[in-house]
């Protein structure tokens, strides 16, 4: 029996390497942008957010010593009508001032939790950085050489002998054609 099949185009197969060559340069760009994006992250609470509340907080303790003093004067002076205007701002400046420092506190604890919190995560990353760095590649190798071998044997296969033609009893898959007594063999 003849076992010989009809490869007529590698056309699928040349797609399908196409495409995942691009899907590796994407999961390669974006897992550079997650990484990326958790040092950006890490800076933005250590460096940004850490010099914004604690100017914010220089900024409305200086306003409260202030106000305080305002209201001492006042009340020496004996002015009650400015004086009640003046101990709801040193109260809203206490409040504020209380909420910064709260708000301070949670920045210290993220800024000290932050790698515990993120680096099991960018462990998991690892994994697909090996998968995209390493087996993509791999396979993409694999598939343009799966291209060459059929394309070299669709060349060489008419000179084999053989008519291969579909219309024999045969049917086409995928650009090969198959013989309907091999069913029975390889089944």
């Amino acid at each position: 029996m003849d076992r010989q099949a009809k490869v007529t185009s590698v056309d699928a197969l040349t797609a399908f390497r196409s495409s995942l060559v691009i899907y590796m340069s994407s999961v390669g760009n974006a897992l550079d942008e997650v990484r990326d994006e958790v040092r950006r992250m890490r800076t933005w609470l250590q460096v940004d957010q850490k010099s914004y509340w604690g100017g914010q907080l220089k900024r409305l303790r200086k306003q409260l010593e202030q106000a305080e003093a305002e209201l001492f004067t006042s009340r020496l002076s004996a002015m009650t009508s400015h004086s009640a205007a003046r101990q709801m701002a040193v109260t809203r400046l206490r409040r504020k001032v209380r909420e910064s420092e709260e708000r301070a506190k949670v920045l210290q604890k993220w800024i000290r939790n932050y790698d515990s919190l993120v680096e099991p995560l960018l462990k998991k990353l690892d994994g697909m950085q090996h998968f995209a760095a390493h087996d993509l590649p791999k396979a993409v190798a694999v598939l343009a050489q799966a291209e060459r071998t059929l394309d070299d044997y669709r060349r060489t296969a008419p000179e084999a002998g053989g008519s291969g033609d579909p219309g024999e009893g045969g049917r086409v898959e995928g650009g090969v054609s198959v013989d309907a007594r091999e069913e029975g063999e390889m089944a």
